[in-house]
C-alpha cells in the first residue's frame, strides 16, 4: 500500500471529494494534493531539506501539519512533531540530542526561548506561496519518516521512529475494520493511538479528516 499513489488516485477520481476542514478553509483532494506538492518544493528548494534531515513540527494539530508530514516524507526527511506542553518544556534537551534543519510552528505560537533550530519558520508559510522548482522526489515508504515523543513520568523521554510504509501497516486492522468517513482532530495530531489507527484510515478510504 502506498500512500502518495492512494492520494493521487484520490486526485484522479474524487478531486473535489473533501480531504480536510477547518474553521480556516476546506481542502479538496485536489488541493489536498497540490498543496503537498508546493510544499514538497519549498521544504526541498527554498529551505534545503535533505533525505534523512529532521523537521520540527511545534504546535497542536494544526490542518496544515497534515500536508507538512506527507511533504517531509516524501523528501525522505523525518517529521518530530513536539505537540504537547512537557515536550516543549523539555525542547532544549530534546533539540541537543536531535539536530533539526528547521521548525515550523503554529500561528499563534510565543516562544519564551527561541529553540535552538538553523531555521524557525510559520507553519502557514509552506503554502503560503506558490515555489517555482520542481524537485525530484523518492517517495520511499521505507525512509523513516516519522519521530514520536513521548513524555514519562519519571521525567524521561522515550523515543520511537517509524517509516510511512510502517505506519500503514500499523493502520491495516482499521482500514479493513472501519467504515467511518470522517475523523474530528480536537488536540493532537500525531499521537500514536490517533495518527495510523485514525487518521490514516480516513485518508486511504478517501474521506475528511476534521480539524478545529
Amino acid at each position: 500500500m502506498n500512500l502518495f499513489t492512494i492520494l493521487r488516485h484520490h486526485v484522479a477520481t474524487q478531486p473535489n471529494a473533501i480531504a480536510s476542514r477547518s474553521s480556516r478553509r476546506t481542502v479538496t483532494y485536489r488541493k489536498f494534493w497540490s498543496r503537498i506538492e508546493r510544499a514538497t518544493a519549498r521544504l526541498t528548494s527554498e529551505w534545503h531539506v535533505k533525505a534523512g534531515d529532521t523537521v520540527v513540527y511545534w504546535g497542536q494539530g494544526h490542518q496544515d501539519a497534515l500536508m507538512l508530514y506527507i511533504a517531509v516524507a516524501r523528501c525522505g526527511a523525518k517529521l518530530l512533531p513536539l505537540e504537547h506542553a512537557p515536550l516543549h518544556q523539555d525542547s532544549i534537551a530534546i533539540l541537543k540530542n536531535i539536530s533539526a534543519a528547521l521548525l515550523l510552528h503554529d500561528d499563534e505560537t510565543i516562544f519564551e526561548v527561541s529553540p535552538a533550530v538553523p531555521v524557525i519558520a510559520n507553519l502557514c508559510s509552506l503554502i503560503a506561496t506558490r515555489c517555482q522548482h520542481n524537485p525530484p522526489v523518492s517517495e520511499d515508504m521505507n525512509q523513516t519518516s516519522l519521530i514520536s515523543l513521548t513524555a514519562q513520568a519519571n521525567g524521561s523521554v522515550q523515543k520511537s521512529e517509524k517509516s510511512l510504509g510502517q505506519l500503514l501497516e500499523d493502520a491495516q486492522p482499521h482500514i479493513v475494520s472501519s467504515s467511518a468517513s470522517e475523523f474530528r482532530i480536537t488536540e493532537a495530531l500525531f499521537d500514536a493511538d490517533i495518527f495510523a489507527p485514525q487518521v490514516l484510515p480516513i485518508l486511504v478510504g478517501g474521506g475528511t479528516i476534521i480539524f478545529r
